[in-house]
């Protein structure tokens, strides 16, 4: 999973920041909901168990590069005919006879195959490295925007009751007018019309909140008895100032320290070490071989005719043996050929993969660069669109009330104050994400101050 396409959602999720006590502890900041998700998610427990598989495979790989020992003994009893091993003779007794051995081979040569496993499984560990931390940071900017959620929810309640205390208001002075003849029946109408709509506005505000709450719980992988006690409350979002354009510079020195982008380049250099690999089956493979053997027989015997003892017949029929042994390919159907050149190809896919890779990261660097310069605009303009809509409102209660103009007039400046209200809101929290986004190209997770 890409954390940059994380980074291009922002916008669309709108994400938000909570706290919330569990049990006896305090209200949580962003960076502890951070750092619980991240020793609790499930997806980042998996992939460290994937990263403990990939370093016990390295660990093997090296292990390979030993001899390998073995031992073995068997004993047994022989009834009716059966060969006596002294002699080769065809016997009609019972015999017991046991043999031992213990054999040892140890590779020499073999087309550099071990060394470049144990290079292979380097990079395939890097890579597994690469990818828990890059996990890391998409659950990191994850918990972001489930964070901000709330609180942009938060944000809306609040709008939402102060739109029906307004419409509370105006329902009692319209309720006043009427009985002493100023306005008409109509008016209350309206405005009762009006007030129910902003109560269904809270409703929906409020269950919004409680989804993005337990989005927020899951992502954390928080026990249910603890989620059921979660208590969230909105924190205004950090506006940080750092409005640089991104430029080559920025992205070369984000590339160097991107975890997508390692990720991707330990996994191309593995898929070199595996064509590699693949490529030493077509050289010989030498082995030096050893191995001890000793064995009792019952039809051992001396002049005299008694079984020669267990412990002498041992050191009497003690055999070693030390040899080499070379293996040579000379055809197999071409599968190694084949085998070969699909790996190659593959080593290719993984270099587009990291050119793809780069090419992703530079593209969403330049345009979050971009969005974080339109939305501080946005923010501002939207700063002053609350500041008109404020006053044209106050204004518009003044006619209301002297009865210069009627109800519709005032609802409408009414609603495009809210509306303005709401996407100042957004402005803000959007611009605090993108502005963290940003950040991050420049190495600062915001998490780990």
């Amino acid at each position: 999973m890409r954390r940059l396409t994380i980074k291009n959602g922002l916008l669309l999720f709108l994400l938000l920041g909570i706290g919330f006590p569990l049990g006896a502890q305090e209200t949580w900041n962003l960076n502890e909901c951070i750092d619980y998700a991240l020793q609790n998610n499930l997806d980042q427990y998996d992939l460290k168990l994937g990263e403990e598989a990939a370093k016990i495979d390295q660990l093997q790989s090296k292990l390979n590069l030993l001899p390998s020992v073995s031992a073995s003994s068997s004993a047994g009893l022989n009834f009716g005919r059966s060969v006596d091993p002294s002699t080769n003779d065809i016997v009609n007794t019972e015999l017991f006879n046991n043999s031992n051995s213990l054999n040892s081979s140890l590779t020499l040569f073999r087309g550099f195959i071990q060394q470049n496993q144990i290079a292979y499984s380097r990079f395939r560990r890097e890579a597994a490295q690469w990818e828990t931390i890059n996990n890391q940071d998409d659950l990191a900017f994850k918990i972001l925007m489930a964070y901000y959620d709330v609180t942009y929810y938060n944000g809306l309640i609040e709008i939402a009751k102060e739109q029906l205390r307004l419409s509370e208001i105006n329902l009692k002075k319209t309720e006043a007018l009427i009985e002493t003849g100023l306005k008409a029946r109509t008016d209350l109408a309206e405005i009762q019309a009006t007030y129910e709509k902003e109560k269904l506005n809270l409703i929906q505000s409020e269950n919004k909140k409680q989804e993005a709450r337990l989005r927020l719980g899951q992502l954390m992988n928080l026990p249910a008895g603890e989620l059921t006690q979660m208590q969230i409350e909105a924190e205004e979002p950090e506006l940080v100032s750092s409005m640089l354009l991104a430029n080559d510079s920025l992205f070369a020195s984000f590339v160097t320290q991107s975890p997508f982008v390692k990720m991707a380049e330990a996994r191309l250099q593995a898929s070199a070490k595996e064509a590699a690999v693949i490529r030493g089956q077509f050289f010989p493979t030498v082995q030096l071989n050893a191995s001890i053997s000793t064995g009792y027989y019952e039809t051992y015997r001396d002049d005299n005719g008694k079984t020669i003892a267990f412990k002498t017949q041992l050191d009497n029929n003690m055999s070693q043996y030390v040899g080499a042994s070379i293996s040579i390919p000379v055809f197999a159907k071409n599968q190694i050929r084949s085998q070969y050149r699909k790996a190659k190809l593959a080593e290719e896919q993984a270099q587009i993969q990291v050119d793809r890779y780069r090419q992703t990261v530079y593209y969403e660097l330049l345009n979050n660069s971009r969005e974080l310069q339109a939305l501080f605009r946005e923010f501002v303009q939207t700063g002053k669109q609350v500041e008109a809509d404020d006053l044209a409102f106050q204004v518009a209660q003044r006619k209301y009330d002297e009865g210069l103009i009627d109800v519709i007039e005032l609802l409408a400046v009414k609603n495009r104050l809210g509306e303005a209200q709401s996407n100042r809101l957004l402005a803000s929290l959007q611009w605090a994400i993108k502005a963290r986004v940003v950040d991050f190209y420049k190495g600062v997770r915001f998490w780990e101050e």
